[in-house]
């Protein structure tokens, strides 16, 4: 997390990097009790340097790290650097663009998350912190006015919900695995049975409401009683949720299976999207204003997706090769599953992390290819009803010229 205070021509704060993960990316050693050594401590403010800049609306701003230092966040440990940005130009700079990759190179789940503050010291226990954005590994730069109104906070806030969402592939996967099957019914184990196209609206519908109440639920006890929890073991949570639900768009875990999974995991994502929230401070007040502005976010984000994936599974259902495309897409959806999960909970780096990355990048491609899957499957459709009315055509115009030909004849 980045946390500081803005003016025109100087922003003061810190930078706080959980200890595990700062450990992962870098290769270097920050033992808890003894603290950062002075060895580390030079090696880490390069490393920092060289993934950190500012930039004014007016020029170019120098970053000033201090020493860096042990600190605690929820229980967890984490490695605090005090950090001054000063712009090299004496000007108004009316906006401030930062670029920031520390450790999202290396990590691609992990988020650094942009707080203004109302103190010069970046510390998390000031009175009001506000979400100002989110780095993460497709966006490594984030403008911000120097100053903010409270009606622009909602909402960035809410944009804040969308993006978390819309850039998570996890999340968008976990959840177009759930509207796969939305289309079928499920009957002895198996996929067999279609559904017209308002019941599976209904359905689709069951599945978002039943998401949408498992996080809210999870996201708003977290943020509202200050709850913490280790990051990697949720995200190791959410990419099992994922194959859950590749699993049963295969095949059916237990009848109406994808409500059941989409409240049940709804409730580990929504600890992960509590993650931007919890450490935001000013009391209930402010909590519940946080909360609701993210939160709609996070439904525009399923309002969209749904929007996206939803027509172009109501027009392939309606073919005979649905099939293909729902076991396709599950099979892919289990594989990128099981290595977050392995990444996730082990540390280690899956064969499959660039591939994982470049669509992490452009997730709408998805999305896309579904619809011309579509479009293509409407066209073969369509070149076979043609085919097949053509014989048939051809026999009623024999059997008309027959009597003309006999007529002639005689």
């Amino acid at each position: 997390m980045l946390v500081f205070s803005v003016r025109s021509q100087r922003a003061d704060g810190a930078l706080h990097m959980p200890l595990d993960q700062l450990q992962r990316a870098t290769g270097l050693a920050f033992p808890e009790r003894s603290g950062v050594t002075p060895d580390a401590s030079g090696e880490l403010t390069e490393y920092i340097q060289t993934r950190l800049h500012a930039r004014g609306s007016q020029g170019p701003w120098q970053v000033i790290l201090g020493a860096p230092r042990m600190s605690e966040l929820g229980g967890q440990p984490y490695v605090t650097v005090p950090l001054t940005m000063r712009a090299s130009i004496p000007a108004r700079h009316e906006a401030l663009t930062l670029n920031c990759d520390v450790i999202l190179r290396e990590i691609v789940s992990h988020d650094v998350h942009v707080y203004r503050s109302g103190t010069s010291d970046g510390s998390l226990q000031a009175p009001r912190l506000q979400l100002a954005g989110t780095f993460n590994y497709a966006r490594s730069t984030l403008t911000i006015s120097v100053e903010a109104a409270s009606t622009q906070a909602f909402a960035d806030t809410v944009g804040m919900g969308m993006v978390h969402v819309l850039e998570g592939l996890d999340h968008l996967l976990f959840l177009a695995m759930l509207l796969l099957p939305a289309p079928l019914v499920a009957t002895s184990r198996r996929w067999s049975g279609s559904r017209s196209a308002q019941r599976t609206l209904a359905r689709t519908a069951q599945v978002v409401t039943a998401f949408t109440l498992g996080h809210s639920a999870s996201l708003a006890a977290v943020t509202l009683s200050g709850a913490s929890f280790g990051g990697r073991w949720v995200e190791t949570l959410i990419a099992m949720s994922v194959a859950a639900s590749a699993v049963h768009a295969m095949r059916p875990l237990v009848r109406g299976g994808e409500v059941l999974l989409a409240g049940s995991f709804g409730l580990v994502h929504g600890l992960a999207f509590a993650g931007l929230l919890r450490e935001f401070g000013g009391g209930v007040g402010a909590a519940l204003q946080d909360l609701l502005a993210f939160n709609l976010g996070v439904e525009l984000a399923q309002l969209l997706v749904v929007a996206a994936v939803v027509p172009s599974l109501l027009v392939l259902s309606a073919g005979t090769r649905y099939h293909i495309v729902r076991r396709t897409a599950g099979a892919a959806g289990l594989v990128a599953a099981v290595a977050w999960t392995v990444e996730r909970a082990t540390g280690l780096t899956t064969p499959l992390r660039p591939a994982l990355n470049a669509l992490a990048s452009t997730p709408e491609m998805l999305a896309i290819a579904l619809a011309v899957i579509a479009g293509l499957d409407v066209v073969f459709r369509r070149r076979v009803r043609i085919d097949e009315s053509e014989p048939s055509s051809q026999t009623s115009s024999v059997a008309l010229s027959e009597p003309a030909s006999v007529t002639r004849s005689l």
